[in-house]
């Protein structure tokens, strides 16, 4: 090989590495500039499948904090086919996976795996064989192993490069610190029994919405949902069951929501869902798609496995130019609900003077 052939090939070389680096400060930038967990993991997801060629990834996150397993994030199954018994496949924290990506944080193919006899026959690696992983990628935050994200092979089916597995390991470093402030931000703002943002976020989220409202003219709806005579259901079936139904209730209400919406606990069995952007009529529409969903859902009591159903009361208001601050909103959006549950429940009312 020539001199200039060798220079060539060199100058190539550190070219992909500057590009490289330019691709992680600008995925950087985009992991940290959210704090939306759902959409971050969508996102590393997406940038992994681009960077590798590969149809096929997944993320095993821990589902609550010292759980001590990681678990399949549910929206995080790309392109891998897997049953419902695969899909809550367990990779414990003390596994001997685990262990050695503490020790060596990089990412690694199946293939090296299998020339390891400390790991190639662990239950772990035959059921991520079995799935089509071809090279495992520890996440990592604050020096520990926090998530592991699972590639199958290429579109083109070449070997993973030396360079390829590099930047995967930083990758993996920047979302796995993204992730855990997005989890910890996710902690601090969201009812861990419901999965709803708490009081304290829906009124800050309104308000900014409002004051949103007021500087570019743009429309909001609020909805407030109450499970109809829900004293009497806690009486009559227990606590146990009442937390179920109110577990139900905001899966419908979380289902429902678009992207840009804000489902809230407001407090107790009362629920609400700030609406940017929507009309009076869209937003009585969505009130009763929410309304239909519950009066058709059974939930199973806790205590006996009989099914339990209830129904839900809905108020609407639209934002006026002339409200104040979020109390006016909320007041009109509470006398709505209060008229729909002296009027029969079951219903949904839109606010009138």
């Amino acid at each position: 090989m020539s001199f200039k052939e060798n220079t060539d090939i060199v100058f190539e070389h550190y070219e992909k590495k500057i590009y490289d680096q330019k691709q992680l400060l600008e995925i950087s930038r985009a992991l940290n500039s959210t704090l939306d967990y759902k959409y971050l993991i969508d996102a590393i997801l997406n940038i992994c499948l681009a960077q590798l060629q590969t149809l096929h990834a997944a993320m095993y996150l821990e589902p609550e904090i010292d759980l001590g397993l990681f678990k399949l994030e549910p929206q995080s199954i790309k392109g891998f086919e897997l049953s419902s018994e695969e899909q809550n496949y367990e990779i414990k924290i003390d596994s001997p996976l685990i262990h050695y990506f503490e020790e060596k944080p990089k990412a690694i193919t199946m293939d090296q795996i299998l020339l390891m006899d400390t790991l190639k026959s662990i239950p772990d690696i035959t059921y991520l064989r079995k799935m089509g992983a071809e090279i495992l990628v520890p996440l990592n935050a604050k020096g520990k192993v926090n998530g592991l994200l699972v590639l199958g092979d290429k579109m083109t089916s070449e070997e993973f490069l030396e360079d390829e597995k590099e930047f995967m390991t930083t990758l993996a470093n920047l979302a796995g610190i993204a992730v855990d402030n997005a989890r910890l931000y996710e902690l601090a703002t969201v009812d861990m029994m419901t999965g709803l943002k708490i009081h304290h976020y829906f009124q800050t989220k309104l308000k900014e919405e409002m004051d949103r409202c007021r500087k570019k003219g743009t429309k909001l709806c609020l909805l407030f949902t109450d499970v109809d005579h829900f004293k009497s259901f806690n009486d009559t079936y227990g606590h146990q069951a009442g937390d179920v139904v109110l577990i139900e209730v905001a899966k419908q209400l979380i289902n429902a929501a678009l992207r840009h919406h804000i489902p809230a606990r407001y407090g107790g069995e009362e629920f609400c869902l700030v609406m940017p952007g929507a009309t009076e009529e869209e937003a009585m529409t969505k009130g009763e798609e929410i309304r239909k969903a519950v009066e058709s859902m059974i939930v199973k009591n806790p205590n006996d496995g009989t099914d339990l159903k209830v129904t839900l009361s809905v108020g609407v208001s639209s934002f006026r130019t002339t409200d104040r601050n979020n109390k006016d909103l909320i007041e009109r959006a509470d006398k709505a609900l209060y008229q729909a549950k002296h009027s029969g429940r079951n219903r949904t009312i839109c606010y009138k003077d």
